[in-house]
């Protein structure tokens, strides 16, 4: 990873060598003992209401809702799937959750009470999908397709367009795309030289892949913060250090971009990250060197650093969600294979 100045302040505190975090913390609750495979996705519906989804042993997609204080009991929906889920809000107070199932997209829709039955979007896709909201009520989902590029698909609020492809350099991740509340979406992905390209989606057209440099591993996080079309894009460098590299949400050129920065410290997977305040960020990331959850948070002036937030152990990537309080919910696999969460700062 190329380290690049940043245009915020981000203090170098090392994963692990932090002793605690913030009061306004709470403490880790369980979301159930029924166990999942791999990384949750959760989405906003509403104040203090959180839908989750994560992949079953059984091939299967389970759901469940938080309600700012408790967690209901993990559902299995109907379909059988072969890769995580991908939630994201439409906008409109509904919630998609899609995955891949024999190639295909299938996909529900939560409208903050029941789920619709599962339906497919005929597709060849490659990887795990990942979905954002564009314009209200509207959702782009995009994959790997069968060359390496990248296919996607938008939902209008009422049907899904056929999967059209994008041609790129060969990728070797799976896309992170985020909507950058500003009528577009914004995908990040990497690729075999090594850099991450990053496209705009925005009235009916992508506006080209900008090589941006770096030099990252696993799969790269992106997250609107919710201020001015901004965005920040996450990535784990060889050495697991967690980069950020911030859009300002002016024109669609590299030079909009900060480049990557070093957050400090050290990662066993990408960070998970959401907007808790227009223009700020909270980030949660298990410690390659602990296994235990820590914590950044950017209120709007910049990173305060890593902090550990309780002596939770785990794998793999958060899934942070807004509460709409001004504090997120981060919900985590644990080493057991059942899923926690805490609420913070």
């Amino acid at each position: 990873m190329k380290h690049l100045l940043l245009l915020v302040l981000l203090l170098p505190i090392s994963v692990g060598l932090v002793p605690t975090a913030s009061a306004t913390w709470g403490s880790f609750i369980s979301t159930g003992t029924t166990t999942g495979v791999g990384n949750p996705s959760c989405a906003a519906v509403s104040t203090n209401h959180v839908v989750c989804a994560v992949l079953s042993g059984k091939s299967a997609v389970m759901v469940n809702e938080f309600n700012g204080t408790s967690w209901g009991k993990w559902t299995s929906l109907a379909g059988e799937v072969s890769s995580a889920p991908s939630c994201t809000g439409n906008g409109n107070g509904d919630v998609i959750c899609a995955a891949v199932a024999a190639g295909s997209l299938q996909w529900e829709l939560f409208n903050g009470t029941t789920w619709t039955k599962p339906a497919k979007v005929t597709a060849t896709l490659y990887s795990a999908p990942s979905c954002a909201q564009y314009l209200a009520g509207q959702v782009l989902c995009a994959a790997r397709n069968g060359v390496g590029g990248l296919a996607y698909s938008v939902y209008n609020g009422t049907s899904w367009s056929a999967f059209a492809n994008l041609s790129t350099v060969v990728t070797t991740s799976a896309p992170s795309c985020t909507t950058d509340n500003n009528s577009g979406v914004i995908c990040a992905v990497y690729t075999t030289a090594d850099a991450t390209l990053a496209n705009r989606y925005s009235a009916g057209s992508w506006a080209g892949f900008l090589d941006l440099g770096g030099d990252a591993g696993g799969e790269p996080d992106c997250t609107s913060m919710n201020s001015g079309g901004q965005v920040a894009c996450f990535a784990k460098a060889y050495d697991s250090e967690p980069f950020v590299n911030l859009y300002n949400g002016a024109g669609w050129a590299v030079s909009n971009w900060s480049g990557y920065g070093g957050m400090g410290g050290a990662e066993n997977d990408s960070v998970g990250c959401t907007s808790q305040v227009a223009g700020g960020l909270v980030c949660g990331a298990f410690s390659a060197l602990t296994s235990l959850f820590f914590a950044d948070v950017d209120a709007g002036s910049g990173f305060a650093g890593f902090a550990l937030i309780d002596a939770q152990a785990g794998v793999g990537s958060p899934s942070c969600a807004p509460l709409g309080t001004g504090q997120v919910v981060c919900v985590v696999m644990g080493t057991n294979n059942q899923l926690s969460s805490v609420v913070g700062p």
